[in-house]
């Protein structure tokens, strides 16, 4: 009879109560499997288009930029340009490369040289003096300007780092100092500090190197005994080539640049034959607007 009790009881007892860890419905491991198989079809081709954009929107922004920094270069050298009245042709720069700064350096190289008239601001006053006040009147001197293209692996100008750095493209100029009836404002040489104060100087005085030439441009040479101080001016970077095409009557010259976008974004070297539709190139014709040196 006891017996029977703690049967009854036991049964009746174990209906009743809660069990302390009731079992959690959750997933199979095979029901994971195919959720996460799922997920990474849909989710892959998803980051790799999102990934593929976002490259693309790269690429397109370094060939935007070089497209507008080679039409700015362009458009900057035709209006330093317009004053020329010499334009040497690529033999003529030839002629005189042994004269110009960094002969000796075949990492920088002259494209495009010529002769024009500097425009120097309220030089001389009334009296044919050197300018003592607001009212004067502006004239104009000789300059030489030099176009390279420097192709030096200078890791300054290079960004990303890696590989080969793009090319640039600078320019050098050297001017005569300003004179009145062929004598020079400051002193015999123009470059004489007793009479050109050092604010002065650098208006008035003929710059290191430069030196007229008598008859014939191409038989230039640089004033002797003189090292040049005058730096080059770095214009463009990310330059592939820069071409002086043809020069005619030593008065208009073509000129084409090719930029390098890809090089903007990558660290290896780039080939232009491969992706030339990122090596933009700018086209133009530049020459002489004064008039000065032409015949009526």
């Amino acid at each position: 009879m006891k017996t029977l009790l703690n049967s009854f009881l036991k049964k009746r007892y174990s209906k009743k109560r809660s069990p302390l860890f009731p079992p959690n419905a959750g997933l199979t491991m095979i029901e994971l499997l195919v959720g996460t198989v799922i997920a990474t079809i849909i989710i892959v081709p998803m980051l790799t288009f999102v990934v593929d954009m976002l490259n693309r929107d790269v690429r397109e922004q370094a060939k935007t930029n070089s497209e507008q920094e080679l039409q700015a270069a362009v458009d900057y050298i035709a209006q330093d340009i317009s004053q020329a009245f010499y334009i040497y042709s690529n033999s003529g720069v030839n002629t005189i490369k042994d004269q110009l700064p960094h002969s000796d350096d075949d990492t920088k190289t002259p494209i495009l040289v010529f002769w024009k008239r500097e425009l120097v601001e309220k030089a001389l006053n009334f009296s044919l003096n050197i300018c003592d006040s607001d009212d004067c009147n502006d004239t104009f001197v000789l300059s030489l300007v030099t176009y390279y293209l420097i192709n030096d692996n200078n890791t300054t100008w290079c960004q990303p780092s890696g590989g080969n750095c793009p090319k640039r493209i600078a320019r050098f100029q050297i001017q005569d100092g300003v004179k009145v009836q062929n004598s020079y404002i400051c002193g015999s040489n123009g470059r004489d500090s007793s009479i050109c104060s050092t604010d002065q100087q650098t208006t008035f005085m003929r710059d290191l190197g430069y030196e007229d030439y008598q008859s014939n441009p191409e038989d230039w040479t640089k004033a002797d005994d003189e090292t040049y101080t005058n730096n080059l001016i770095v214009l463009v970077n990310y330059i592939q080539d820069f071409k002086l095409n043809s020069v005619n009557n030593n008065e208009l010259a073509k000129i084409t640049i090719q930029g390098d976008a890809l090089r903007r974004i990558k660290t290896s070297d780039t080939n232009c034959s491969d992706s030339p539709t990122y090596c933009p190139k700018a086209t133009a014709q530049v020459g002489a607007r004064s008039g000065l040196g032409t015949s009526q």
